[in-house]
């Protein structure tokens, strides 16, 4: 028991944060947040993350890595967040007394057993030394009644004397054991079962806050091709200015622009990052390892999500899944002949569900909507960015003008890409009401 606790003590501290197929010299998730070793995953809440997505069912990941996948942060969260280290505390905080009775137990069968065995090895030895054909039988016989007994979890007819306590007393152990077993899984089952709606509503958080990275990854993407053209455009200044096409001002028009342009990449590089150490930290990274993490993609979803759902079938699952929803029908009623609190509780929470699963399905619209608008404004300033590329090269058209259209459409491919991730996040929403009774909306 001692050198278990100490093997415990020794994964928490340091070997815990080594993950599977790591080396060493990778600098992977080498430490994580909290203490204790990572928690088994519970099915219910992979389930309900995968119900939703039936093209994802299959889909493979490895949780040791650095990789975070968006269908992966149920599991992370189950695993290595605070709230997973929280249950680990609590539910061996818990189990600490059955799990002593089901320890001195096993060492009390075990010295039975041994005793028994050398019994059983002794009249072994003595049947094998013995030629007397009447002794061997009766050793025989005694042998067997021997293993009968070490071997048994209920009372044996025919013992007596020492045989009989030992039948017994192997009886009772298993039967505590087993009624142990209960207990302890019973246990578990209060402990976890307090955690799964925090989980389930992190994981939520978490991914909802992937969708939030992204489209903050995009802005930076946008910043860093406006530095770039911006460090094109002074170059160009410079070099109008030494053949005389360009003066002293519009050089340092351009140099301004230019530093205003990086500045702004220096604050997105820095949210972005405050975004991915949350992230991290959330799910399991250390303040010194979160760098590691690769962020993938969020998923696409289908621009016509809406076609063919019917609005009422999601309805009734939401209330069959939301937790709040839930307490509300295990209250105990007080009056079942009147309209009682219960009863109005219930109804407020059904039609304030309503409400809200409505607020999905609209947002889903109308992001629709405006991703169909960024997409067509998308396609025309890249048409008006060509057409002044053609014009500049003629000479009709000068290098400002030509450089706005430029950012023109910088920007609007960029408004098209928040457009995009704002109508996935809101699909991503309604499933989240839909398959886990969680309705958040953005």
């Amino acid at each position: 028991m001692e050198k278990r606790n100490e093997m415990r003590e020794e994964w928490r501290k340091g070997k815990r944060g080594w993950r599977k197929g790591q080396k060493f010299s990778t600098g992977k998730r080498t430490e994580r947040v909290g203490s204790g070793p990572a928690l088994m995953t519970m099915s219910a809440l992979l389930l309900l993350c995968l119900g939703s997505f039936p093209a994802f069912a299959e889909e493979k990941w490895n949780v040791e890595d650095n990789i975070v996948s968006f269908y992966e942060v149920p599991e992370l969260v189950n695993r290595y967040s605070s709230l997973a280290e929280a249950e680990q505390s609590l539910l061996s905080e818990s189990t600490k007394g059955i799990k002593g009775v089901r320890d001195a137990v096993k060492d009390q069968k075990k010295d039975i057993v041994d005793g028994l065995s050398e019994n059983i090895d002794a009249l072994k030895e003595e049947r094998d030394s013995t030629e007397d054909k009447t002794m061997k039988e009766a050793l025989t016989k005694e042998i067997a009644s021997l293993e009968k007994v070490k071997n048994s979890k209920k009372i044996l007819p025919g013992l007596n004397g020492s045989l009989a306590e030992a039948n017994s007393a192997l009886t009772e152990l298993s039967k505590t054991d087993k009624e142990m077993q209960k207990a302890e899984k019973k246990a578990e089952k209060s402990v976890r079962s307090g955690f799964l709606t925090g989980k389930a509503l992190l994981s939520d958080g978490m991914q909802n806050l992937l969708f939030t990275y992204q489209n903050t990854e995009n802005g930076k993407k946008l910043l860093e091709k406006r530095v770039e053209l911006m460090r094109g455009s002074l170059k160009k200044a410079e070099a109008e200015k030494n053949l005389g096409k360009a003066t002293e001002n519009e050089v340092s028009a351009a140099r301004i622009a230019l530093q205003s342009a990086e500045a702004d990449l220096q604050k997105a590089k820095d949210g972005l990052d405050g975004i991915k150490r949350n992230i991290g930290l959330s799910l399991g990274w250390h303040i010194d390892t979160y760098q590691n993490m690769v962020i993938e993609p969020t998923p696409d979803f289908p621009r016509d999500y809406l076609s063919g759902r019917n609005f009422e079938t999601d309805y009734q699952a939401v209330l069959d899944r939301n937790s709040a929803y839930g307490e509300i029908l295990r209250m105990k009623e007080k009056n079942i002949t009147g309209w009682t609190e219960k009863k109005q509780s219930k109804e407020e929470k059904k039609e304030e569900i309503r409400v809200s699963l409505q607020a999905l399905w609209q947002s889903i619209e109308e992001k629709n909507l405006a991703l169909t608008k960024a997409e067509t404004d998308s396609r025309l300033s890249a048409l008006k960015r060509d057409k002044a590329t053609r014009m500049q090269a003629e000479g009709l058209l000068g290098r400002v003008e030509k450089e706005g259209m430029e950012m023109d459409a910088l920007q609007s491919e960029n408004t098209f890409e928040s457009a995009r991730l704002a109508y996935n996040q809101a699909v991503f929403q309604y499933e989240e009401a839909v398959n886990k009774g969680i309705l958040s909306l953005s």
